[in-house]
């Protein structure tokens, strides 16, 4: 049986081998073979046409659970979930249309930023339990807190101590302009060994960026804009944002490279 490197398929089929390696671990897309000595992974020539799959629908943004259910389900159920998919593009579509008529205002001078009080602090380096959802607007929150509760879970079934609030990381994307895909946080009081879906990484001590935002998700994006703009001008480099529940509102913000 003629064998394909991870490196070697990742090209074929027009996907990163770090992909590769996160649908096999979500049971999308698994390796033939892997070797037990180096944990090198080894696919099939038969398998290119169902990478290519896998590409091509993620490039449409098609939510991972979605993604599982349409290669696993029956021609009909399939049909079922790319028309659903196709409805959500058109929002998503009218939705990016509305923010470019609002950023054409903002240009003419027709609206401005909201105020927000921006500051500058550090994170200390922490350790997390961490898990990536993908979640519409609508049906955000609901997800949101089954993720953070399954990271609670496994803390607890591992007996390490939750050290902290929960947060959500938001690596390039606009917030709230489709099927968000976030990175749910749990800092936790040492390292630890993850398990399916629950991943274990350590973030080191990182300068951000942020404000209080008062209000609900629907005026997020214009405190990130605002938040943005001051980081910039201050002579910051904004990276990936994120959110984080305080008693006083939600405090949203940036990592800074």
């Amino acid at each position: 049986m003629k064998l394909l490197s991870i490196g070697q398929f990742a090209s074929l089929v027009g996907l990163s081998v770090s992909a590769l390696r996160f649908y096999a671990d979500s049971g999308i897309l698994s390796p033939a073979q892997i070797d037990q000595d180096n944990g090198y992974r080894y696919y099939t020539p038969e398998q290119i046409p169902l990478g290519q799959r896998v590409a091509h629908l993620r490039a449409l943004d098609l939510p991972l659970n979605e993604l599982n259910d349409l290669l696993s389900g029956s021609p009909e159920q399939a049909t079922a979930i790319l028309e659903r998919h196709e409805r959500r593009l058109i929002k998503q579509f009218q939705r990016k249309r509305e923010l470019l008529l609002e950023v054409g205002e903002l240009l003419n001078g027709r609206r401005v930023l909201p105020s927000v009080s921006v500051r500058y602090r550090c994170w200390k380096a922490q350790h997390v339990l961490s898990l990536t959802m993908n979640a519409e607007a609508e049906s955000f929150d609901t997800h949101y807190r089954q993720s953070v509760w399954t990271l609670r879970e496994h803390a607890q079934t591992t007996g390490v101590q939750v050290q902290g609030m929960d947060f959500g990381l938001y690596h390039g994307q606009d917030y709230f302009s489709g099927p968000l895909q976030t990175e749910v946080c749990l800092p936790v009081a040492e390292p630890l060994v993850g398990q399916g879906r629950v991943r274990f990484m350590t973030i080191p001590e990182t300068p951000v960026v942020c404000a209080l935002h008062r209000d609900d998700w629907r005026t997020f994006s214009a405190t990130y804009g605002a938040i943005y703009l001051a980081a910039s001008q201050d002579g910051h480099h904004p990276g990936s944002a994120y959110t984080l529940d305080t008693p006083e509102g939600t405090e949203l913000g940036f990592l800074l490279n």
